[in-house]
């Protein structure tokens, strides 16, 4: 692969360098929290803590390129919103994929009434700590900014938009299979663009106009490479994906990376926010193809990956 926009040795090797320092700060953050309000999740089975400051860690290292790109420091006030935003993600997608579909209605029920009431029922410790970390979350900036405020509203659309397909499979297996993968990327790339616009709008005070466009793209692009890696664990749970249902994801993965990566690199102003986002969606699209290749073997269940 060559090309402008290819990451060079010091580039990846700042990208390495920052997941292991977020994923110290994800510690320093998180642990006092699930120590004191849910310290059976350290010891839960498949991981689950490791599993959380992973996917905060590598959520700081977008969130530190966004913040950049917005034309802000990325300073430790910044890194501690990126970690209960990780952890706060993380606890979600568990209620959503880990406790069966009556859960998955559930959360979606209460977190809606959340969202609209300001209100939220605890009912064990899991849930406590879910409702400690998104409440210092929403503490952290003014969640009536009409950018952060509408970004959330349309990312938990997105989540509820995926429930319902996943809950109503037999449906979305009845449309054609244009219809149906076209339905599939649509949800991708709205689950994970709009994420990635919440993140950077509890960074930056004001996120500039320009850059949404962009950082949508490149959290849709986190979503595709995300389902790639996970695309045999996501079919043996029966959750269908567009990743998990094109003839060949690991052809049209690359197009959809190349695509996105140089719309990313042409449409961003040089800085070194855009070379760090670039670095690490690089970083993330071969570790995940790595992952998809091993997972083949091991369809019953997914692993985070550790470097």
């Amino acid at each position: 692969m060559h090309a402008p926009w290819l990451p060079n040795d010091e580039t990846l090797a700042h990208v390495d360098e920052l997941i292991s320092r977020y994923r110290r700060v994800a510690t320093e953050c998180l642990e006092p929290l699930v120590l004191a309000y849910y310290p059976a999740l350290i010891d839960s089975p498949n991981s689950e803590y490791r599993k959380m400051l992973e996917l905060t860690a590598k959520m700081a290292v977008v969130g530190h390129a966004c913040t950049e790109i917005a034309g802000y420091r990325y300073d430790s006030r910044c890194q501690h919103i990126a970690s209960l935003f990780g952890g706060c993600c993380f606890l979600a997608d568990s209620f959503i994929d880990d406790f069966g579909d009556q859960a998955t209605e559930e959360y979606i029920e209460r977190f809606e009434l959340l969202l609209t009431k300001g209100w939220f029922s605890v009912r064990n410790e899991r849930e406590k700590l879910f409702y400690l970390i998104i409440s210092r979350l929403f503490a952290q900036r003014d969640v009536f900014n009409p950018t952060l405020r509408q970004a959330i509203m349309l990312l938990f659309q997105a989540q509820k938009t995926d429930v319902e397909l996943r809950l109503n499979a037999n449906q979305l297996n009845q449309q054609t299979t244009r219809k149906k993968l076209q339905t599939l990327k649509e949800c991708a790339r709205n689950r994970s663009g709009t994420a990635i616009i919440v993140l950077s709008g509890f960074l930056v005070p004001d996120l500039p106009l320009q850059c949404i466009h962009m950082l949508f793209t490149a959290g849709a692009l986190i979503m595709h490479i995300d389902d790639h890696g996970d695309c045999y664990s996501d079919l043996y749970y029966n959750r269908l994906t567009y990743m998990n249902q094109v003839k060949n994801s690991d052809r049209t993965l690359k197009h959809i990376f190349e695509t996105h990566i140089q719309r990313l690199y042409n449409g961003l102003p040089q800085s070194n926010g855009r070379d760090l986002l670039i670095g690490f969606l690089y970083r993330y699209y071969r570790t995940r193809i790595v992952k998809h290749k091993l997972q083949k073997g091991k369809q019953e269940y997914a692993w985070a990956v550790y470097e």
